[in-house]
């Protein structure tokens, strides 16, 4: 998938996160709403203000500087006015929680007023660690799945609701769609975890797809140096996957070299090879 395309369907990610973000606005400044649809519309809200931060982050990352400097006045101007109602509802609700035991004197705390005099704490702090968003392509899963178990599966900090936010926040397109039926609950989060990991966590797999790149590999038409470099790295990452993986690339060296090489113009592979040659009689 190509830059402008993972870029194009992260827009469109948000666009859809600000227009629910906006519904759920409209229905909290609803002078009609309950009691219990304001704790309902107030949590929903407050996990699509994480997935909204997480897509305006994944977005970021595509943009130069001064496309990034306009963007982000936009995001936050966005975010600031939806913490700002959230806190507002969540004020409110404590306030009529706090008029709600008036009306009980004499009898013993209900667990609703129990839920409302304590609400829960809506600050998560993000780490700051940049995990890539997923979108099904296997042989990304092994390193997706380490960066965000380390960051974010392991920390002890996060509730498994909020763990489970940020997990559906980094996910899109297939799998995505894969886990799109499964309420974002803490109870549904392990759950999640086993379809992404039975799906996509194969090893033989993953490595078996980083080779059948590595063999397919066709000659580059664009000679531009950007797009050169591009498959280099490309070429240099899936090699160091399959070193993570356990996966001994010096064994195939005979195989894969001359399928890689081919893919390159053909006055840099031989610069390559001559520089290799200095290199190896110098050390």
């Amino acid at each position: 998938m190509s830059t402008t395309e993972k870029l194009s369907i992260l827009k469109r990610k948000r666009t859809t996160l600000r227009t629910v973000i906006t519904k759920l606005s409209t229905k909290l400044n609803d002078s009609n709403c309950t009691q219990a649809d304001m704790e309902f519309n107030a949590e929903r809200l407050q996990i699509k203000l994480i997935e909204l931060t997480l897509a305006d982050d994944e977005i970021h990352d595509f943009l130069n500087d001064q496309e990034y400097s306009e963007d982000i006045i936009e995001c936050e101007k966005y975010s600031e006015n939806g913490h700002l109602l959230l806190f507002n509802s969540k004020k409110k609700a404590n306030t009529s929680a706090a008029i709600l035991p008036c009306s009980r004197i004499g009898s013993s705390p209900t667990s609703d007023s129990i839920h409302y005099a304590s609400p829960p704490n809506v600050t998560v702090k993000l780490p700051t660690v940049n995990i890539n968003t997923f979108y099904g392509e296997i042989e990304e899963f092994h390193s997706f799945w380490e960066r965000f178990e380390n960051c974010i599966d392991k920390n002890e900090s996060l509730s498994q609701i909020d763990k489970h936010v940020f997990l559906r926040g980094y996910l899109d397109a297939e799998a995505k769609r894969l886990v799109d039926g499964i309420s974002i609950t803490a109870d549904t989060y392990t759950m999640t975890k086993e379809i992404l990991k039975s799906k996509y966590g194969n090893k033989d797999k993953i490595i078996q797809a980083h080779l059948d790149y590595l063999e397919n590999l066709t000659p580059i038409k664009d000679l531009s140096p950007s797009a050169l470099n591009e498959l280099y790295m490309d070429c240099n990452r899936r090699l160091q996957a399959l070193d993570a993986l356990g996966e001994k690339t010096q064994s195939y060296g005979r195989i894969l070299a001359p399928k890689i090489l081919r893919a390159f113009p053909h006055e840099i592979c031989r610069n390559w090879i001559v520089n290799v040659k200095i290199w190896r009689k110098v050390t």
